[in-house]
Formats: C-alpha cells, sequence, structure tokens
C-alpha cells in the first residue's frame, strides 16, 4: 500500500509504503534459554575435517545453556556440525550452525550455533530464564 501525505516539515510530498516484515519463523519462537554476554575461548573446525585441518580460534559473544554466537572467519553453511573445544581446557563437544549472518571488522561471519549433547558444557549456572518463571505461575493459578 501506498499512500501520500502533506508533511510540513518537507516541502514534497512524503509518500509512506507498507512494507512486509520479513521475520523467519525462528525469531517468532521463544528461546529455549536466555542468553548471556560472555566470552570463552574456543576452537572450531567443522566435524570430518582432516585431521591436518587447523582449527580456528574464535571467542562467543552470546551463550546460552543450548548453544551460543561466534565470530569467525570461516563460512559455516546453516545445518554444518562443528566440533567445539574450549581452549582453556580441551573440555569438547559437538554444535550444529543454525543461523549465519556477516559479521563486521576482521571477522567475515557471525554464526549461531546449537549445542548438540546435553546441557552443561559451559560449566556455568544459567539464572532461571523467564519463560520457565511464567510457564511455573501460570500453572500454578490454574
Amino acid at each position: 500500500m501506498i499512500a501520500g501525505v502533506n508533511c510540513p516539515e518537507f516541502p514534497a510530498k512524503v509518500f509512506l509504503v507498507a512494507v512486509k516484515e520479513a521475520v523467519s519463523t525462528e525469531r517468532k519462537t521463544r528461546r529455549r534459554s536466555l542468553r548471556i554476554v560472555m566470552r570463552v575461548p574456543l576452537y572450531v573446525s567443522p566435524m570430518g575435517a582432516p585431521s591436518t585441518a587447523e582449527w580456528e580460534p574464535v571467542e562467543t559473544v552470546t551463550i546460552s545453556l543450548h548453544g551460543g554466537m561466534i565470530r569467525t572467519r570461516q563460512e559455516f553453511p546453516v545445518g554444518t556440525t562443528l566440533d567445539i573445544r574450549m581452549r582453556s581446557n580441551q573440555r569438547a563437544t559437538r554444535g550444529r550452525v543454525v543461523w549465519t549472518a556477516a559479521g563486521a571488522k576482521e571477522f567475515a561471519f557471525e554464526i549461531g550455533f546449537e549445542i548438540l549433547e546435553p546441557p552443561g558444557f559451559w560449566e556455568i549456572r544459567f539464572p532461571e530464564d523467564r519463560w520457565s518463571e511464567e510457564s511455573q505461575s501460570s500453572s500454578h493459578r490454574t
């Protein structure tokens, strides 16, 4: 829909254009856990890479009980399974890339991944999330 509007601040007619917002269904769903801004030094490599391939050193930007977001120089398409290792203690897990975006500065990509193993990789206690609290309080009301 396009509509012409007279606007006193602008001598010409301003046109308002209705734009359909493109939001993925993934963004509309609730997150499984809260995200925390935290730098965790990691190494990542695509699963099945040759043993001679170098692991890329990265840091998380955010983490959650179920995954995280990193900035990387390599492009990892959605669906790629990653081998993920902590730099400090060699603790390891596997994750699946669930979204990518063009990054900024020296890193070319931002990668969101979900951890494919049971929670606990980060070895920290996450705060209770809003959705659990809401669901618990609403279940007590009925």
